[in-house]
């Protein structure tokens, strides 16, 4: 609503990582009629955290990155392995190993990658449909194209 910022302050994030902290006078924005959309805060003046020009610039070109085919390629093969370790991990419980030592570790690992092979055979025998991916709320909100 063209108020003009008060404070830039350099900090550190939570990661180690550079940012600006930007804030706006307090005053400013408890009179303003449109809070609600820059704001939660009932108190607070609304505040603004960047990223340093150079991350932001690095976060942008890896954003553009993830648009071509040779990414959208390897993210396919990465997600059907991300399938396969979820209903690893739901199905058989492969985060936890039922025993002490590498070998039966190992071979607990193979038991279940072979019941998981049973499970997708008994599923493609009987037709079952592979389930549809769960969109989240987040991108639910996202307006469809025209």
């Amino acid at each position: 609503m063209g108020q003009q910022s008060v404070t830039w302050l350099p900090q550190i994030d939570k990661r180690g990582q550079p940012i600006i902290d930007i804030r706006f006078p307090t005053a400013a924005c408890r009179a303003c009629r449109v809070r609600r959309r820059c704001t939660r805060s009932k108190k607070d003046p609304r505040g603004l955290t960047i990223r340093a020009q150079a991350f932001h610039t690095a976060l942008q070109t890896r954003r553009q990155s993830q648009e071509t085919p040779e990414f959208l390629k390897i993210y396919h093969q990465r997600a059907g392995i991300e399938a396969t370790l979820s209903q690893g991990t739901r199905r058989t419980g492969l985060r936890r190993s039922r025993y002490k030592g590498l070998a039966k570790t190992h071979l607990q690992h193979i038991l279940i990658a072979t019941a998981l092979n049973f499970l997708r055979l008994d599923a493609w025998f009987n037709e079952v449909p592979i389930a549809k991916t769960r969109i989240s709320r987040f991108k639910q909100l996202q307006p469809k194209p025209a």
